[in-house]
């Protein structure tokens, strides 16, 4: 029998309550009492002692009305407690202050693959041995986060964090912990990072040698082969890179991309290969996630290959070969599923000859190469990207300046850009700063090759007359006076020598120089 009995509040009740209880010899299994309101549960009553109890109970003095109910608060707290936690993803395990599991939700019973039926009361030491984070917190009552937990011999792989329950008092009766599989670690991380959906769409082409390569880059998508995407710098390997991942089946899956030369060698290596705890001062506690794991199931992006150490080479040969990865400071090998696409502007060919680069990782890299041309390969395009940039950009800089002119258009696809489109953008967005009318026109655009006329041979033995000071300035000056016989403006100067026009005409004044001169 369940019970809800409202009342007046009045002292005894519960005594002449249990009394009529106590009188048929019926075991009360659960009493809760809340203002005016008292929940009775018994063992299971016949229909005939059931309601002579219900009918002494109404006589009682305060009793207003008495109704069955399905569940006793306490029930449907924990009803609606578990209807919350089995609802998200990440996984709940409870255990009270003697390390006994109370609780564990449908998601954690999934991650750490454990039976929901046999864990409930047993200490966490036996139903789950590498979870140690959650007793570590019940004997510190400290919380810890996002702690990794790679348990082998169960292949369960997670990020933990643990809570203390403390009661009203400030007292340990318990202890929680979160936990989230390795999948939902990096979809948290996609989501974070904002990582861009680049589609072969967004690569701005009308030339037929971009057209050929974009058709080739996508049907090498729907493979999972490693790719050698080669070009040179600012010739949009990246754009290539995101635009193959998202053009495959790991399209729903995390993108990492690394610059290999802008990290001195021993930090990329733990980036790369992650690290245990422990393994070096300052390591985060729990170890470190490599980016070979962090990609698991989608695509790593190694950028400037071409100048890794011989030390990496090999460890990279390794992942290659072996599908897994050892972190410093492991003795474990974790098996990964990662496509990896790499990019170079350096000659591999050349650096294996002279045994700069390994033979063995050329040949595992460049299953699928991928030849980028250079801009002035594809004059075709410029026009088009020319454009494209332009209104890309020109909002933020110059709302006045409206187009560029067919004469500025022909300028631009006159010159060979060694910086390819990279360096397009960057005389694009100069063009806008320069331009003092409502199109763009030849004399804005400035490319940087412009600034690199100056005769310097006459005054390199000059400068031992002067002291340090006297020299920069009288080479500062020099650069002025050639610089002026291209430009006729002080924002084209100034843009042309990378200063601002106020500089320009503040350094001018100084050396008494002129326009014109």
């Amino acid at each position: 029998m369940k019970i809800c009995i409202e009342n007046k509040d009045r002292h005894g009740l519960v005594y002449d309550i249990s009394k009529i209880l106590l009188k048929y010899n019926i075991n009360i299994l659960s009493m809760e009492v809340i203002k005016n309101t008292t929940y009775l549960e018994t063992e299971a009553l016949s229909y005939k002692i059931e309601q002579r109890i219900l009918a002494e109970l109404n006589a009682l003095n305060g009793i207003i009305n008495i109704k069955p109910i399905m569940l006793m608060p306490h029930d449907e707290k924990y009803q609606q407690m578990d209807i919350i936690f089995n609802t998200i993803n990440e996984g709940i395990v409870i255990a009270n202050n003697k390390s006994e599991i109370i609780y564990i939700n449908k998601a954690a019973i999934s991650i750490l693959k454990v039976d929901d039926k046999s864990i409930i009361g047993e200490t966490i030491s036996k139903a789950l041995p590498f979870c140690k984070l959650l007793s570590k917190t019940l004997f510190t009552g400290k919380k810890y986060l996002h702690h990794e937990v790679y348990a082998e011999e169960y292949n369960n792989h997670y990020m933990v964090s643990s809570q203390p329950i403390l009661d009203e008092n400030g007292n340990l009766f318990g202890g929680v912990a979160v936990i989230r599989d390795m999948k939902t670690v990096r979809q948290i991380y996609q989501k974070i990072t904002g990582q861009p959906s680049t589609s072969f769409n967004d690569i701005i082409h009308q030339s037929q040698i971009m057209e050929e390569l974009i058709l080739s880059a996508q049907h090498y998508a729907s493979s999972n082969s490693t790719i050698l995407i080669r070009g040179e710098t600012g010739s949009g390997k990246e754009l290539f890179a995101r635009a193959i991942h998202n053009a495959s089946s790991r399209r729903n899956n995390i993108f990492l991309a690394i610059n290999c030369t802008a990290i001195p060698d021993t930090l990329l290596e733990s980036e790369l290969f992650g690290y245990e705890e422990g393994t070096f001062t300052g390591a985060n506690k729990g170890g470190k996630l490599g980016l070979f794991e962090l990609a698991c199931d989608g695509t790593l992006f190694l950028d400037e290959i071409g100048d890794i150490s011989s030390t990496l080479q090999a460890k990279l040969l390794r992942v290659l070969q072996e599908h897994t990865v050892r972190r410093i400071g492991g003795n474990r090998e974790i098996p990964i599923n990662v496509r990896i696409i790499s990019a170079t502007n350096r000659n591999l060919e050349e650096m294996v000859q002279n045994g700069m680069f390994r033979q063995d990782l050329y040949y595992r890299l460049n299953v699928i190469p991928l030849y980028l041309p250079p801009l002035r390969e594809r004059r075709e395009d410029i026009a088009l990207l020319a454009n494209y940039l332009f209104n890309s950009t020109v909002a933020d800089i110059n709302p006045n300046v409206k187009s560029i002119s067919p004469e500025a258009i022909k300028k631009l696809e006159s010159y060979d850009y060694p910086g390819n489109v990279r360096e397009l953008s960057n005389i694009i967005e100069r063009a806008i700063n320069i331009a003092r009318k409502p199109v763009i026109t030849p004399d804005d655009i400035v490319f940087s090759t412009q600034n690199q006329s100056v005769n310097t041979n006459n005054y390199d033995n000059k400068i031992i007359d002067f002291n340090l000071n006297a020299a920069v300035k009288n080479t500062e000056k020099r650069i002025i006076r050639e610089a002026l016989k291209e430009f006729n403006s002080s924002r084209k100067l100034g843009a042309a020598l990378g200063i601002s026009h106020t500089s320009i005409i503040r350094k001018m004044k100084e050396y008494n120089l002129h326009f014109k001169e």
